[in-house]
């Protein structure tokens, strides 16, 4: 699987998830969850979209390529996911006005 392919996954997949905790929603349990949690920790546990496909981007690209491991695609990986989310957050709030 290319990397684009990766960071697409993972970052639609994380942007689903945090959509999904919405009240009456799916995953909202998991927001009661955690949202008594201190913000610094609530945000990147899934209180923020952004926040949370940035820390899994982090860590994937850590775990899946220790061996071929390069600082600069280590950046790249959340900080392209964090973009991705950015631009499907835009086209979610779109599509809910109407």
């Amino acid at each position: 699987m290319t990397q684009a392919a990766e960071i697409f996954k993972i970052s639609i997949t994380v942007f689903i998830f945090v959509q999904l905790g919405e009240p009456g929603s799916v995953f909202s349990w998991y927001q009661k969850l955690i949202g008594n949690l201190p913000d610094w920790l609530w945000r990147p546990l899934g209180g923020c979209a952004m926040c949370l496909t940035g820390q899994v981007l982090f860590w994937y690209y850590l775990i899946v390529h220790f061996k071929d491991y390069n600082i600069i695609d280590h950046l790249f990986y959340p900080a392209s996911g964090i973009f991705l989310v950015t631009i499907y957050d835009f086209i979610y709030e779109k599509l809910c006005q109407n």
